[in-house]
This record gives C-alpha cells, structure tokens and sequence, in this order.
C-alpha cells in the first residue's frame, strides 16, 4: 500500500509506521474468520484502510480518521482504544473510541468526546457491525457514547443483542433541510421571506460595500483565509465570550486548522463566506459526506446582524445544491429560530450506555458517577458565578 502524502501525514499526527505497536492481543473468530483488535496507536496503513471505509461506507464526518485522530492529539484525554474488524488483509468495520477511568472504572467514549459532534461507527455490513460489538463485549469494554442519532444502526444493533445492556437517553433535536435534486429556495421559503433577504443585501451593499460570496475548498485557501476566519470568530466572541467555544485559537485552533485541511484534501470541505466590501462577516464551515452536507461551524460578525448573515449564506447554499450535489443539509446539534426557519425535519440525538450483559451492574454505578460528576459541575459553575458577581460588586464600590 502506498504512503501517505507528506500533507495527509502531517495532519494526522498518529499515522506513523508503528505497525502493530500498541495493538491489545487479536480476538479471532473462528466461525467467521475475522480478526478484531483495538489499537492504542494507529499506523499509517490503519490509517488509509480506515479513511477508505469511510469514504466507501460513512455518513458523517466524525467516521473519518481525520477528525478522531486530529481531536485526541489536540485536545484529548486518556488513551486511544480505536476498535476495528478485517476480513483477512480487508478492514471491514471501525468503532473510533478512546478510554477514560472514572474513581477507577475505564469507560469508552467517542473520539472528539465533547465538540458536539454526532458520533458514527463505520461497518461495511451489518454483519460487520455486529462481529465488532461482539469484540468489545469479549473485551469487556463499557460504552458511554453522546449524541448517537436515535436511528443509527449502531443502537439498533446494540439494542436488538444479548449479550448487551443498553440505556438511552434522547437529549437533542438535529434539524435538517431536505432539497431534492431540482429544489430552489423558493420551494423552501415564502416571497415575503425572500423579499426580506433581497432588502437585506441592497442594504448592506449600499452602506457598507458589495455584498458577495466567498467559498473555501481547497488547502491552499483554508490558509489564505484564516486570518478572515479568526477577524470573524474575534467578533463574535467579543460580544459574549463565556457562552462560545472558540474553535479558532489555542490546542481548539491547532486542531480546526489540521482537520480543515485534511477535509479540504479529501475533498470534503464547503467553507462558505459572505463578505461586505471584501471583509468577511460571515461564514459556515459545511463538512460534504456524498449528497449530505453537516454544519459544524457558523460564526458572523454582531456588526451586520440586522442583515442576517445566516440566512443569507444558507439561501446561497440552497441556490447551489445541485451543482455541488448535496440532497440534504444537516443544521446539526440543536434547535433555534434560525435553524427553525428553514428546516424540513429533524432527528433525535442522545446519550447510550452499553456494558456487556454479565457485567450489567456497571450501569447503575456508571449513572450515579455521572450524575454525581453533573451534580459537582454544577456547583462549582454556582460558586464561579457567586465569584464573578462579589468581583463586579468590590468593583462598582471601589470605583
């Protein structure tokens, strides 16, 4: 198999000719001739056999290694514990978990653990799916898995063996936007509501500047424009700070900037811009995977808010569906106005807890561990806020 590009390779930073190192002992299945493992470190061979999977059989962006791999580099904690099943020399199936103890109890959570991601596991075949279950549950690992969609085959599997105890818990609406091959925006949105965006943009054009599109594909222009980006992320988070995770600077920045470009590389990246005068001030990150697009990223400037920078780029992609090839938009975690405005349906997301059958006390103690680890967030967040408010006071009489 070839090697990776010297730019693929830089941008996965576990990808190295490591070979089997770091692999916990093969479980080999007799009766059906397939080998599963998890990897503690992934070689650069492991690396390839698992983006073509996802290419071939993914849904979503969080299924390739770009993403899992950059996330636990970057910003994760504990220990890689990436599952996988081959097929002889093919890799069939690929769960991309790492492991955390919790008061002593190892528990295995999605890669990119806590970014809001909708998680995914990539099998070729049902058959797939279930052989890797059915190596985790040898292994004796516990699942604590959030934001898994409520029609993933991954819970219907785990809900339909066993040898598997599950819990789940629905906790967030994804809405989504279908448009078939053919659908303008005008089948999505009324003419007043149209009329409202056209007058927005005259606007804007007429006390700012022209009003134009920019879209971002390539590595080359991810680079180009990042000083773009991070002017409009600054903007943003200047108006409320505390209530945005900033994406764009620190270990969140070096790791958005890796995966931007390995997406753009693979092809995946639909970074749309709106500009005023030629400043940006608004822009949507959408990650393509086939006819779906998910949107991860949306941030605009609170200095053009009245010309509703988000509906402007999401009327933009709408007009352009076709030609990109995209059949649905997925708006991702969460309900708002805006999002609302243009949905056509939406999912349900939440939290699944699965511990082999023989081990099925391990789900009411990993309940009460959660709920006391909420419990004690929420009072340290009470006792940073009481903190904050006797400041703002010793401040006000002070001045």
């Amino acid at each position: 198999m070839p090697r990776l590009p010297d730019t693929a390779r830089r941008f996965i930073p576990h990808a190295s000719s490591a070979g089997s190192a770091g692999v916990t002992a093969p479980a080999a299945s007799s009766e059906t001739g397939t080998v599963f493992r998890i990897h503690r470190h992934v070689d650069e061979e492991l690396v390839q056999q698992w983006q073509q999977l996802a290419e071939d059989h993914g849904t979503r962006f969080a299924a390739r290694p770009a993403y899992g791999l950059g996330w636990h580099e970057a910003l994760g904690k504990g220990r890689l514990a990436v599952a996988t099943l081959h097929r002889g020399d093919q890799l069939v199936g690929v769960f991309p978990l790492h492991v955390r103890r919790r008061l002593g109890i190892p528990s295995h959570r999605w890669l990119g653990h806590g970014l809001g991601t909708v998680g995914e596991t990539v099998a070729e075949d049902a058959t797939a799916l279930d052989e890797l279950l059915a190596g985790l549950r040898r292994a004796g690992v516990q699942l604590e898995l959030t934001h898994v969609a409520e029609g993933a085959p991954l819970l219907a599997a785990l809900r339909r063996s066993p040898d598997w105890v599950v819990e789940y818990r629905a906790d967030e609406y994804c809405p989504t936007i279908a448009v078939p091959a053919g659908t303008t925006v005008r089948d999505l949105r009324s003419a007043k509501t149209l009329r409202r965006f056209r007058v927005a943009r005259t606007r804007a054009a007429e006390n700012h500047g022209p009003v134009e599109f920019v879209t971002v594909r390539s590595p080359v222009d991810v680079e180009k424009h990042w000083s773009d980006l991070l002017r409009v992320v600054s903007a943003a988070l200047r108006e409320n700070p505390a209530n945005r995770l900033n994406f764009f600077t620190g270990p969140h920045g070096d790791f958005t900037r890796r995966f931007l470009h390995r997406e753009a590389e693979q092809g995946h990246l639909l970074l749309n811009a709106l500009t005023v005068d030629s400043t940006w001030v608004a822009f949507d990150v959408l990650l393509q995977t086939g006819s779906r697009v998910e949107g991860w990223l949306t941030f605009f400037d609170p200095a053009y808010r009245k010309y509703i920078p988000g509906h402007l780029l999401t009327e933009r992609l709408v007009d352009h569906h076709d030609e990109l090839g995209i059949t649905e938009i997925d708006q991702m975690i969460g309900r708002n106005p805006y999002k609302q405005d243009w949905q056509t349906a939406e999912y349900v997301v939440g939290t699944a807890r699965a511990v082999p059958a023989d081990r099925a006390w391990l789900l009411p103690v990993a309940r009460r561990l959660e709920n006391g680890i909420a419990a004690a967030r929420t009072g340290v967040g009470r006792g940073r806020g009481k903190l904050a408010e006797l400041a703002r006071r010793r401040g006000r009489a002070s001045a």
